[in-house]
């Protein structure tokens, strides 16, 4: 299992852009601690971005390992556009991707919002005008001045955002226009047991190919260049916050049910479990990938579970390793 996970993670893709401590406004917490960890990117330096729920919050976790607010006040709610995000309120974000230029963008789910921290230091919208919203936009249109319910963003390698929202992907300019919108209800190739996709976990590999994780429908899909579709996966039980990352060789991470995988040629290797750290139950969610090949994820802990929150790493040798473990007070 430990060769199959040194195979998997050597030449995975990851963010080309600049460090995400260059946000100027970042505020170092040495007294935080994550709450509901959630969606996870990783620059080229090492810090480690992360979405948490609990907190309202977008942190920076540094190679060091001190804790930096990134956005968010910690006060769920929705206000700051156009000042410093650390001064803005987020509401339950629980994605994040970065861009090549450094600015991170962020699924603020309940805000139902696309927000974009800028290496200014800066907050504003990029998607989503508030309401909560189902109905594929029109391409042409501003993203920020639709209604929609965004559930994860990510980056394509033609620098445009892809926003997952009711049964749809939204591709957008640097400029927030919808270029393109991928509807799901029709997905050729692929059958999918329910109609209804609802896109809850977004990647792109090098080539523009973009895996989806059907939160409804239960299945992992590939969307090809060429509008085809295939099944990756027809048991997709993602928990919580569901992650899936791209190798440059188009092979998948994905955090599936309790597990955390790894996925070439629809095999599936088990990378890092529920009983990995025996005096813990670890439960992987989100997923970040470096430039060497170490994977990050994280956990929240629900449904009676012992631990508050974690951060653990799977090195190139196929170590999995606990970085720190949040107890709940």
């Amino acid at each position: 299992m430990i060769l199959a996970a040194v195979v998997l993670v050597v030449g995975l893709a990851s963010a080309t852009s600049s460090a995400a401590s260059s946000h100027r406004q970042a505020r170092l917490a040495p007294s935080l601690r994550l709450k509901e960890p959630a969606g996870l990117a990783i620059a080229p330096n090492g810090d480690l971005i992360i979405a948490d729920q609990g907190l309202n919050q977008v942190i920076v976790r540094l190679p060091s390992g001190h804790l930096q607010v990134l956005a968010g006040t910690g006060q769920k709610g929705f206000g700051g556009d156009g000042g410093v995000a650390t001064n803005a309120e987020l509401n339950q974000p629980d994605a994040v991707a970065l861009a090549a230029n450094g600015t991170v963008y962020v699924a603020d789910v309940g805000n139902n919002r696309v927000r974009a921290l800028l290496p200014t230091g800066r907050i504003a919208t990029v998607a989503g005008d508030g309401r909560s919203g189902s109905s594929p936009p029109t391409v042409g249109t501003m993203a920020r001045n639709v209604a929609m319910s965004p559930s994860d963003v990510a980056i394509g390698p033609n620098g445009r955002v892809y926003v997952s929202s009711g049964n749809y992907v939204a591709e957008l300019s640097a400029s927030g226009e919808v270029v393109s919108v991928i509807n799901l209800s029709s997905t050729p190739g692929v059958t999918l047991r329910y109609k209804q996709c609802d896109p809850e976990a977004l990647a792109l590999d090098r080539t523009g190919n973009l895996f989806v994780g059907c939160a409804n429908s239960r299945e992992l899909i590939e969307r090809l260049t060429n509008g085809k579709y295939q099944l990756i996966e027809d048991h997709y039980r993602p928990h919580d916050f569901p992650g899936i990352a791209v190798t440059y060789g188009g092979a998948l991470l994905i955090t599936d049910g309790e597990t955390l995988l790894g996925v070439i040629s629809n095999q599936s290797t088990v990378l890092l479990g529920l009983k990995t750290f025996a005096h813990l139950v670890f439960v992987p969610s989100g997923i970040a990938v470096a430039a060497n090949g170490t994977i990050y994820t994280d956990c929240q802990a629900r449904d009676g579970f012992d631990s508050g929150a974690g951060l653990a790493k799977i090195t190139p040798s196929g170590a999995a390793l606990l970085l720190r473990l949040w107890k709940e007070p």
